[in-house]
């Protein structure tokens, strides 16, 4: 019985998170608690219908991650953060054969020549091969962002089997920038 609910709560951890408490927003948002008290003030009012949203659970606000902007600073833009930077899309891709985190970076940063008004986010990682792969999230169109990643690893990599490329838009963009934090061998922003 004890190993069942051990797995359970290994499953519980491998989710996306969806609802965040007021504690966790300071995080998110670069913002006081004290300051976040006060703007749950105007978002309860906003959102008192609406129970999928917004909920009070014993004592803390169950707040759903698509009203998370709601929390956000208005005016000081000097608070801004990976998790308040606007993500749209996301890139990731593997390898056949084993690069360095040099290879890796050098990617980066010639997708972000291809790409010079939008930031890009990056973490280069391990695999279960013990291979570097990158995970890729920009404020980019993911047309744009698979146009400008595709252009660069097929010019360095020939048979389009050796490579594993994935581009998608950001759903969760709080849980994909939980994610990219999990084991990171280099990252950065650019």
């Amino acid at each position: 019985m004890r190993d069942f609910e051990e797995i359970l709560e290994g499953i519980k951890d491998t989710r996306n998170k969806v609802y965040y408490n007021l504690s966790e927003l300071v995080k998110l948002t670069g913002m006081s608690s004290r300051a976040l008290k006060y703007r749950m003030l105007t978002v309860k009012s906003k959102y008192k219908n609406n129970t999928f949203l917004l909920t009070k659970k014993s004592r803390q606000w169950q707040i759903h991650y698509d009203i998370i902007k709601e929390f956000y600073p208005k005016y000081n833009t000097k608070n801004r953060t990976i998790h308040t930077h606007n993500w749209v899309s996301t890139a990731t891709w593997n390898t056949l054969y084993n690069y360095e985190p040099k290879y890796h970076i050098r990617v980066v940063e010639e997708i972000k020549k291809q790409l010079p008004n939008n930031y890009l986010a990056y973490v280069i990682e391990l695999d279960g091969r013990d291979f570097y792969h990158t995970h890729l999230v920009s404020d980019a169109e993911p047309h744009d962002l698979n146009r400008a990643v595709s252009n660069i690893l097929y010019k360095y990599i020939e048979k389009p089997k050796e490579l594993k490329l994935e581009v998608a838009s950001v759903i969760n963009k709080y849980a994909l920038v939980e994610y990219l934090k999990k084991a990171p061998i280099a990252s950065g922003v650019i």
